[in-house]
């Protein structure tokens, strides 16, 4: 086995059905007295069980959440974290809702609970993302790292079928880039390729059945292993691709994950034969191509498979070619504008690799 470094990062878990009901409680666990309640338009009922436990603690409520996190937005959500001279930032909702309260532990001294209600995964992870100009910017600090995560299944059943489905390629590309990018180790890949196997076995449940209640557990726990995968690594050309397709052109960010990931991983593979193998073997597909069992898997489970149908322009390809190539610096096989333009036709079109 060939050397390795490990950093592993600190955090609480509290995982399974009904735990909701003890985010009050994990709140009081930090000491905190004055709150910052952060809940997203689809999380709104939610917010309000948790705000009435929260009780006398509760001392600010925020509901404008925007994807990919906007300077702006981050700016106010902050001026209003001074005013209410809040100590803890509790979020619930989708990556976006994790991200505000991100943007405001980077420059405040608070700490955050996360109650994820899709598999983004990034409540685990120390990675931040602000989009301003056209241009999303992330980086990586420990203080934005939540101190604790509450996972209840629960709060995904009411996911439609698209939603969770791109939102589980999220996560699937979060396992996958895991395996190589930079920072990757056995450890990291051992969490990963249980989190592929995880998302593979259950996302097809859940889309069949929303409500089975174990396949929402299977692709949380999916989700929650490709969080710690990617908090644990660096990212490649598939993340990096997707970050300007949002923060450039403003897509839907799980739904660019479920398009470009089977052609990020054709790209990729002919430099790394055996995490290939493995993933194809996770993948439930031993032997085979890896790229084209997660296109398969996207084709099944329903979710976007063209940027077309995203509302990306032929006409725009180039220059997102051109702002990739910019922003990829690491990655298994060098990239270069014509070879991305032409992944990137191919995942305009859907052509499977």
């Amino acid at each position: 086995m060939q050397p390795f470094v490990y950093d592993a990062l600190p955090g609480r878990i509290v995982f399974g059905v009904g735990r909701r009901h003890e985010v009050p409680g994990e709140v009081a666990r930090l000491g905190a007295t004055r709150v910052l309640l952060i809940a997203d338009g689809a999380a709104a009922a939610t917010g309000d069980e948790l705000a009435s436990g929260l009780g006398a603690a509760l001392a600010l409520r925020w509901d404008e959440v925007v994807q990919h996190v906007p300077v702006d937005l981050a700016d106010r959500a902050r001026a209003a974290a001074t005013e209410a001279a809040v100590d803890t930032v509790v979020c619930v909702g989708g990556g976006s809702a994790t991200g505000l309260a991100k943007a405001i532990a980077l420059s405040h001294d608070v700490a955050v609970v996360a109650v994820p209600t899709t598999y983004a995964g990034s409540e685990v992870t120390p990675i931040y993302g602000l989009t301003g100009g056209r241009h999303k910017q992330t980086g990586r600090d420990l203080r934005v790292l939540p101190r604790v995560v509450v996972y209840d299944p629960e709060l995904t059943v009411g996911l439609p079928p698209r939603v969770s489905g791109a939102s589980a390629f999220n996560a699937l590309a979060h396992c996958v880039e895991a395996l190589y990018a930079p920072g990757a180790n056995p450890v990291v890949s051992a969490l990963a390729l249980e989190g592929v196997r995880a998302i593979h076995r259950w996302l097809p449940v859940a889309m069949e059945q929303p409500t089975h209640l174990d396949a929402r557990a299977g692709l949380l726990y999916g989700a929650y292993l490709a969080g710690l995968a990617l908090g644990s690594t660096g990212t490649a050309l598939h993340h990096k691709l997707c970050h300007v397709l949002g923060g450039t052109f403003d897509l839907v960010h799980a739904d660019a994950h479920s398009v470009i990931l089977p052609h990020a991983v054709a790209y990729n593979a002919p430099a790394l034969p055996e995490e290939m193998a493995r993933l194809a073997e996770a993948l439930g597909a031993p032997g085979a191509d890896p790229a084209g069992a997660l296109w398969d898997l996207a084709v099944a489970s329903h979710v976007p498979t063209t940027l077309a149908e995203l509302g990306l322009a032929e006409a725009d390809l180039p220059e997102a070619a051109r702002r990739a190539t910019a922003e990829i610096t690491v990655n298994p096989l060098p990239v270069d504008e014509a070879r991305l333009t032409a992944l990137l036709r191919d995942a305009h079109v859907g052509r499977r690799p």
